[in-house]
C-alpha cells in the first residue's frame, strides 16, 4: 500500500464583489442612505427614565428612493441631490444646507441652526455635523426637534421635546453603532 503525502491547504474563500465606493454629495452626503446599513440608538424617555434601543435599517429599492425600517415599518423617501424627501410629505433634509435655511419637515418648520461643528456620541466623535430643529406649535401644545446629521454618517442624535396641558415630555435618541447588516446564513 502506498500513500501519498501532501500538504493541504484550506479551499480558497469564494471572492465577494467589492463593495461599490460611494461618494456622497448633496444632501446624501450628511445622511448617507446605502442599502442594508443599519443604526443602532440607545433612547431616553423623560419624564419616566425608560431606557431603550432603535434600530433602523436603510433599503433602497431604487437609486431615487429609499426606506428607513424601524419595528417592521417604513418610511418612504424620494432621495434626489437636493432633497431627502418624505413621501407622506415635507423633508427630512433640503438643500441648502447651510444655517438659517428653512423648509417644511414632516410635523413641522425646519430650520438649519448650526454647521460645520464637531459632536461626541456613544458611538464616537464626528466632525462636520449639522443641527436642524423642526418646530410645531398647535394651540396650547408645542413639539421641538433637534436632529444632528453629521458628514459620511447621518443621524447621530434627536431629541423630541413636547409641552402640552398633560406636561411635558421628551424623547431623545444617540447613536450606539453603523454598519452593514449581517445576515447569518444556517
Amino acid at each position: 500500500m502506498v500513500l501519498a503525502l501532501g500538504a493541504c491547504s484550506p479551499a480558497p474563500a469564494p471572492k465577494r464583489a467589492a463593495a461599490p465606493v460611494i461618494t456622497q454629495q448633496g444632501v446624501e452626503r450628511y445622511f448617507p442612505l446605502e442599502d442594508e446599513t443599519v443604526y443602532s440608538y440607545a433612547t431616553l424617555t423623560e419624564p419616566s427614565g425608560e431606557r431603550g434601543l432603535l434600530v433602523l435599517e436603510v433599503r433602497r429599492p431604487r437609486p431615487d428612493a429609499a426606506e428607513l425600517w424601524v419595528a417592521g415599518r417604513a418610511q418612504r423617501l424620494s432621495v434626489g441631490p437636493d432633497a431627502l424627501e418624505l413621501a407622506t410629505g415635507g423633508f427630512l433634509l433640503r438643500a441648502p444646507l447651510e444655517a438659517g435655511a428653512e423648509y417644511q419637515g414632516n410635523f413641522g418648520r425646519v430650520r438649519i441652526t448650526r454647521v460645520g461643528f464637531t459632536i461626541r456620541v456613544e458611538a464616537g466623535e464626528f466632525a462636520d455635523c449639522l443641527e436642524t430643529v423642526e418646530t410645531l406649535v398647535a394651540g396650547t401644545a408645542s413639539r421641538v426637534t433637534t436632529s444632528v446629521f453629521c458628514a459620511g454618517t447621518g443621524m447621530v442624535s434627536r431629541r423630541s421635546e413636547a409641552d402640552s396641558d398633560e406636561g411635558q415630555a421628551a424623547e431623545s435618541m444617540e447613536l450606539k453603532s453603523r454598519g452593514r447588516k449581517v445576515v447569518l446564513v444556517r
